[in-house]
């Protein structure tokens, strides 16, 4: 449930036909660049096992996205947050890369076709764990979830859920489902949080879309 965000600092890679790299967004003085838009759309595709999407409303989302990852790593740079070692970013490779292609050759070769490199992947990667680890620590940690919270949820939320999803099944009993029930309230409460702060942070920001861009 949380929130996924991440910044990746990429090389100019432009679309067939394109003569001008336009600058698509400015957030103060960053300039964010279409290239980086469009790239933010590969890396994310790929890391979902899916097929870029270039359409207008997947680029004016991805320019969100990018706007959100900005202002997210500004915030850990100031507050000196932690940068993951490689060795978590191999570990988490690993998991969520390797099992898909059978040999390395099949791998560059997907990168090549997508235009990506693997270093692009990886600091990708590095920058899901730092902003994952960071709304951990900043919106997560101190959240509480009450008995009776849980009991409300169990009993509304929970039942829907599980006679749509187990027709015919008996609903498990509260005290066998309440970790997960709490877990699930408080990915919701870090959410809330997490999105408060961002839309709190871009009402401060100076944030200009350069429409012809989107258009």
């Amino acid at each position: 449930m949380k929130t996924r965000i991440a910044l990746l600092l990429l090389a100019t890679l432009l679309l067939p036909g394109e003569i001008i790299d336009r600058i698509a967004i400015t957030i103060g003085s960053r300039v964010i660049p279409e290239s980086e838009i469009f790239q933010a759309i590969r890396l994310a595709a790929f890391i979902d096992g899916r097929e870029p999407d270039f359409s207008l409303a997947s680029k004016r989302k991805a320019a969100e996205t990018v706007i959100s990852q900005v202002l997210l790593i500004q915030e850990m740079d100031e507050t000196r947050f932690t940068v993951p070692s490689m060795a978590d970013v191999i570990a988490q490779w690993n998991e969520l890369i390797k099992p898909r292609y059978p040999t390395d050759e099949a791998y560059q070769a997907e990168l090549a076709k997508r235009r990506i490199t693997d270093e692009e992947v990886r600091l990708y990667l590095q920058s899901m764990i730092r902003a994952v680890e960071f709304i951990d620590l900043r919106f997560t940690r101190g959240q509480q979830v009450s008995s009776d919270e849980i009991a409300a949820y169990y009993s509304k939320e929970f039942r829907e859920y599980w006679q749509k999803t187990n027709p015919g099944k008996p609903v498990p009993p509260l005290e066998e489902v309440s970790p997960d029930i709490e877990e699930w309230i408080l990915g919701a409460k870090t959410d809330t949080a997490s999105e408060e702060w961002l839309q709190q942070t871009r009402a401060r920001s100076r944030i200009r879309y350069r429409e012809e861009v989107f258009q």
